[in-house]
């Protein structure tokens, strides 16, 4: 019963908040839409550890501040490099590491996503969950900070998910 309302009501929560609708309307909208969801994905074990969950949010808020910073940061130096055509552009491709002892394909794709999230970074093939192929403006500067990003990246997936020791 858990494994189904839980979710939904974490749904229903996120739906008010993207509807911009704090209602009790909008809310069972959001919680109808999660059990739909939850139904629809199949029926997985939630294990939820109650004495994880301050840790785990905290660690999202963590990450949630990171990604606002690189998602900032990065949009000022696309804009530069767009508004000042003499800035120059190092074009190139990457390769990152996921650094996942499982060889987790949620957290790759996960990590896939949220660095194509970034402006000036585009994920262009993730190869056996292991390696990603990173299209970057400033490879140079890129590639000085891509391994180390994705270590901090995949520690703090971990700790949201409740994967961590």
């Amino acid at each position: 019963m858990s494994n189904t309302v839980i979710p939904a009501i974490v749904i229903g929560i996120a739906w008010m908040i993207i509807t911009s609708r704090l209602t009790l309307e909008s809310f069972l909208v959001g919680c109808v839409v999660g059990i739909a969801i939850v139904v629809l994905m199949g029926q997985r074990q939630l294990n939820i550890r109650w004495k994880r969950l301050p840790d785990q949010g905290f660690a999202l808020l963590v990450y949630i501040m990171i990604l606002l910073r690189d998602i900032t940061l990065s949009g000022v130096d696309v804009t530069r490099r767009v508004l000042a055509p003499t800035m120059p552009l190092n074009l190139g491709i990457i390769a990152v590491e996921t650094q996942d002892e499982q060889q987790d394909p949620f957290l790759a794709a996960l990590s896939a996503d949220v660095i194509t999230l970034t402006p000036g970074e585009l994920v262009v093939e993730l190869e056996n969950n292991h390696t990603m192929y990173i299209h970057c403006l400033d490879v140079d500067m890129s590639s000085k900070s891509a391994d180390l990003q994705q270590t901090k990246r995949l520690k703090l997936f971990k700790r949201i998910l409740g994967r961590s020791s």
